[in-house]
């Protein structure tokens, strides 16, 4: 008997555990912080899973801006000199954050050392012919691909930061404006000059490009795309289109089909998405009069919540995932703010004896139900 009643006591408390947590995980805007004097318009995003990083392209020479992921406050910045214009191409990797340049033909690529805020070395040029970086992506630890307005894809070896292969793409495709990559294919998202905007990916392994999915009528401008994962191959990738409402288009990666496109709801055009594959969301920046960032379930692709921006936020183009509860958005203003987001709800406090459990009201039904019901429970096994 009374091992039954332990028993019982113990599931009643670990479901109001349970409960609490739900209850507290909330998508939540909890902070703004504006930049120094003179860095204006954050135009591209990097990560390295704890801080988060901002191309300043205002005014030049352009600077990459350290805020901390913890506190959002400015920590840093380094000059990137040579570097005179930026279009988003901007990622991590090994401690360096690499920034292509936007104004330059040949193009050019800035390292940067994380740990000092300095740059590392001269800026990569590559050759002729190959200018304007839309995008950059990395594999986490080998090459660096960049994604070219000439319609290239150039594979850079990060060990000595030299240009090692090129795949030009296919005739009729261009303007390969975002990457993302897994274990097998780097998916390279183009909005054609002619025709429909396509989804074509690359075979990592031969540097070759595979096939092509081409997108419907009105499906334009597809400005960000996300693979399902990263250590290994994806079941689907996502696209982002900068079209008005917003939509996000679903690729089977096996079958290599176009699967469905979804209208955000609430949301303007699509400039950038993140994941938070522990809970199933997508992220979504608009381009919209303030900016908003939309909360997307990926098993449907329904829109969970909208936060919308300050007044003053008129434009923002890009967000990351920062650790495993935040996302950052820089604002394209000047001067530029960071405004970081709980994705999940703050960290939890640490845990207060003499303070009541505090629930919601739906919450606290849910509480009664539950412990009438064990209540009963142990009457029947008595």
């Amino acid at each position: 008997m009374n091992k039954q009643i332990v028993v019982v006591s113990l599931i009643a408390l670990a479901l109001c555990g349970i409960i609490g947590q739900v209850a507290n995980a909330t998508f939540a805007r909890v902070s703004k912080i504006t930049g120094a004097s003179g860095e204006g318009d954050f135009y591209g995003t990097a990560t390295d899973g704890q801080d988060v990083y901002y191309v300043s392209t205002d005014p030049n020479p352009y600077k990459l801006v350290k805020y901390s992921g913890a506190t959002n406050e400015r920590v840093g910045a380094a000059s990137m000199t040579g570097i005179t214009s930026v279009n988003g191409g901007v990622t991590y990797c090994n401690g360096n954050v690499y920034a292509g340049d936007w104004g330059s033909n040949p193009a050019k690529i800035a390292k940067v050392a994380t740990s000092t805020m300095t740059l590392v070395g001269s800026l990569l040029s590559l050759t002729a012919g190959e200018y304007y970086v839309y995008a950059l992506e990395t594999d986490g630890s080998t090459f660096l691909y960049v994604a070219l307005y000439s319609n290239h894809i150039v594979k850079v070896k990060l060990s000595d930061f030299t240009r090692v292969g090129v795949v030009a793409l296919a005739s009729g495709e261009n303007y390969p404006y975002a990457l993302s990559i897994d274990s097998m294919y780097l998916y390279v998202a183009l909005d054609q000059s002619s025709g429909n905007p396509e989804l074509t990916r690359i075979i990592l392994s031969s540097f070759k490009e595979d096939t092509s999915v081409t997108f419907e009528s009105g499906e334009d401008d597809p400005y960000t795309v996300l693979a399902d994962s990263t250590s290994s191959v994806s079941t689907y990738v996502y696209v982002g289109l900068d079209v008005s409402p917003g939509i996000i288009v679903k690729v089977s990666v096996s079958t290599w089909a176009r699967v469905s496109a979804v209208t955000v709801n609430s949301a303007d055009s699509i400039n950038d998405m993140t994941f938070d594959t522990a809970r199933g969301m997508i992220y979504a920046v608009t381009d919209s009069n303030p900016f908003a960032v939309v909360q997307v379930k990926v098993s449907d692709l329904s829109t969970v919540t909208t936060l919308v921006g300050d007044l003053e936020e008129t434009s923002a183009y890009y967000i990351r995932r920062v650790g495993d509860n935040s996302v950052f958005v820089g604002t394209d203003v000047s001067p530029a703010t960071s405004v970081k987001y709980y994705i999940d709800g703050p960290p939890p406090a640490a845990p207060n004896a003499t303070a009541p459990l505090s629930v919601g009201a739906a919450e606290s039904k849910i509480v009664v139900a539950v412990l009438i019901a064990l209540i009963s429970v142990v009457f029947v096994m008595a």
